[in-house]
């Protein structure tokens, strides 16, 4: 090779070997062509080192190549291992576990809330005394969740209560939700076990999320005909964007000893909800019920039977079992229950109404003892404003409103304290029929079960999604006569309060 073809290799190499030798490579060109004295040899040695550092430096861009091909192919491997490992969530407190293409999901739920209350009462007697104290109004444990999409499950197990229950099951049911006639975008439920179906607005606001302690006595004497927690039965529901329906035959309660009755109860529970007006921060709420008992349970063994219907009710509080007002027990073949409802929310302001008829049918034992069907009544109105600004939103999972949920949760350091909202409700509930006059005996035929107006104020806390305080102040007023006349009514004020927990 002639010096200059060498000259010139070496030359092109040299932007390489400036590159590796922390030189530029205009430079070292530059110093090549006017170094002087180098010789052929000098120049040939040159260039056999330029040409193993070109070989290895194709090496090493070979080994990067690969390098880049592996570590590629491993962080896709990673990536879709990942994507397909169940994902762990804790919404609200709890905890969820999914599959990766969402077929199978798992989730622990919790309630409790702790209840304490002081009585206040005029006249007191032996049996109408509502003794202060506390109770853990519900403790629930369980669990629920889907297999295979369109299969939901749930088993709940209650270890609270009105104050002297034993730990019975809550709710145990298995559904499908994978029906999507006429094109209804949202599926029919169909549901088989034990649980709580709505029997109203109120019933459709959850218990963890109520304005009160306790749902007005109407809407809870209401919801134990048919419905209520622990009620076995089948049923429906079906929901559009703004409506909602429900379908369910029933029988016993869980927990209900055999003995008790020997032949179980059967009754129904229909319901329809409608969200006519709706926007961002305001929703107008209509519908309407009918429930009953169709069969009441047996509670005699042998030929005879005996069927009997009981309407009686707390005063919208829990620590005590005290009943004030009891029409006791009435022969009957079942009863029917009709209830309208309405509710309203604009922005932070919400308010609701429902009014109930029920009407018995009575078996009669002799036509001068038992000469009509009695009929009773209750209403109740509530409104809630939230200080804090928060929005109760409708639903069209259960028909209803849900409760608030603070925009910014308690927090001290950061000068947040969570979601703050006061409540008022009136309720009337009057189990009289034919009752008659005072101090004259009761009218043949005619029922004097009292009749109980209740005033209540509340005051909620909400610090986050999971931790929830009440404090309630109720003015009740019973009236009612005995079976010669005499009034048996009373006065109560109550001061009760709530803490609870629920995810």
């Amino acid at each position: 090779m002639t010096a200059p073809a060498l000259l010139s290799r070496t030359i092109r190499a040299a932007g390489l070997a400036g590159l590796f030798c922390g030189v530029a490579p205009a430079a070292l060109a530059q110093a090549l062509t006017t170094s002087p004295g180098i010789s052929q040899e000098q120049a040939l040695a040159l260039s056999a080192r330029l040409d193993a550092l070109e070989m290895r430096n194709e090496e090493l861009e070979a080994q990067i190549a690969d390098l880049k091909t592996q570590t590629s192919g491993s962080t896709q491997l990673i990536r879709d291992t990942q994507a397909g490992q169940p994902t762990v969530a804790v919404a609200g407190g709890r905890p969820t576990f999914t599959t990766a293409d969402g077929q199978f999901k798992f989730a622990m739920r919790s309630v409790v809330q702790f209840d304490a209350a002081s009585y206040s009462q005029s006249p007191r007697t032996a049996t109408n005394d509502l003794g202060s104290g506390t109770n853990f109004r519900r403790a629930r444990l369980g669990f629920d969740g889907t297999a295979f999409k369109d299969w939901n499950y749930a088993l709940w197990g209650e270890f609270g209560g009105s104050g002297g229950e034993a730990t019975i099951l809550n709710q145990a049911y298995l559904e499908y939700a994978g029906w999507r006639p006429f094109g209804l975008e949202d599926p029919v439920r169909l549901r088989a076990g034990a649980w709580a179906t709505p029997s109203g607005l109120e019933d459709a606001t959850s218990n963890t999320e109520e304005l009160f302690l306790e749902r007005p006595a109407v809407a809870e004497l209401v919801r134990g005909f048919a419905t209520g927690d622990g009620r076995t039965g089948v049923g429906f529901t079906a929901r559009g964007a703004r409506w909602y329906a429900s379908g369910l035959w029933s029988g016993k309660v869980v927990g209900v000893p055999t003995t008790a009755e020997i032949d179980q109860q059967s009754g129904f529970a229909t319901r329809l909800a409608f969200n006519p007006i709706h926007g961002a921060d305001y929703d107008l709420h209509l519908g309407a019920s009918v429930q009953g008992i169709l069969d009441p349970a047996d509670t005699t063994a042998g030929p005879v039977s005996t069927r009997a219907v009981r309407l009686q009710e707390r005063p919208e509080l829990r620590v005590s079992g005290v009943r004030l007002v009891d029409t006791g027990a009435i022969n009957s073949d079942g009863l029917t229950a009709y209830g309208l409802e309405a509710g309203a929310s604009w922005k932070n302001l919400y308010g609701s109404a429902e009014w109930y008829r029920i009407d018995v049918s009575r078996k009669a034992i002799a036509p001068a003892v038992s000469p009509f069907d009695p009929s009773f009544s209750g209403w109740y109105l509530q409104g809630a404003w939230a200080i804090t600004g928060e929005h109760h939103a409708w639903t069209n999972a259960s028909g209803g409103f849900v409760g608030i949920r603070p925009a910014k949760v308690f927090n001290p350091q950061r000068g947040t304290w969570g979601a703050w909202e006061l409540a008022a409700r009136y309720s009337e509930l009057d189990l009289n029929d034919h009752d008659g006059v005072a101090g004259a005996a009761t009218p043949e035929g005619g029922i004097r079960g009292g009749e109980q107006k209740i005033s209540t104020l509340g005051l909620n806390w909400y610090p986050n999604n999971v931790v929830q305080f009440l404090l309630d102040y109720q003015w009740d007023r019973v009236q009612r006569l005995s079976a010669t006349g005499a009034s048996i009514g009373e006065d109560v004020n109550v001061v009760s309060f709530r803490s609870q927990f629920a995810f």
